[in-house]
């Protein structure tokens, strides 16, 4: 069993990450409506990945006795500004995500509960991994022109997720 406070962090983080998901998968619409293939197959293996993380976490819930408990999903935006501007806005987000499993992780060793310490590593070290990805891609917009660049760009996602899907 989980104690109460670790309980409450990691209900809130599962929220949080639905919210994510569904966030990413509202740009991941946004692109798609744009013509951006490549940009909108990134941001859906985004929504992806924090919907797989999501429902780690509520497995990991069940395996503890613990029930889960999902709100309602409001606030997310239908669309939003250019390719820059989107992936500036991604990384606003992630970096909130982040923040958040910090949060967690923070009340899981007040609370001395080193198995769900454990559990929270590989979300530590893969929003790491997610930061200096989205990062790159920051980089690399502010570096081109609204033009052949963006193109270059989304053609090299949307091979890099098929790449991925294949794996």
């Amino acid at each position: 069993m989980l104690g109460k406070k670790v309980r409450e962090a990691l209900n809130a983080q599962i929220n949080a990450e639905v919210w994510s998901a569904y966030f990413y998968l509202s740009m991941s619409l946004h692109f798609a409506v744009e013509g951006y293939a490549g940009f909108s197959r990134w941001m859906r293996k985004q929504y992806v990945e924090d919907l797989a993380r999501a429902t780690q976490m509520m497995d990991y819930m069940a395996e503890q006795g613990e029930r889960v408990v999902l709100r309602d999903i409001t606030g997310i935006p239908a669309s939003f500004g250019d390719v820059f501007v989107t992936f500036e806005q991604a990384m606003v987000h992630l970096v909130r995500i982040t923040d958040a499993i910090d949060t967690l992780a923070d009340v899981v060793v007040r609370e001395n509960d080193k198995a769900t310490r454990v559990f929270l590593d590989k979300y530590i070290l893969g929003q790491v991994l997610a930061e200096s990805r989205m990062n790159r891609i920051l980089t690399q917009l502010k570096r081109m022109n609204q033009g052949v660049g963006i193109y270059m760009l989304d053609k090299e996602l949307f091979e890099t997720c098929e790449i991925r899907d294949k794996n």
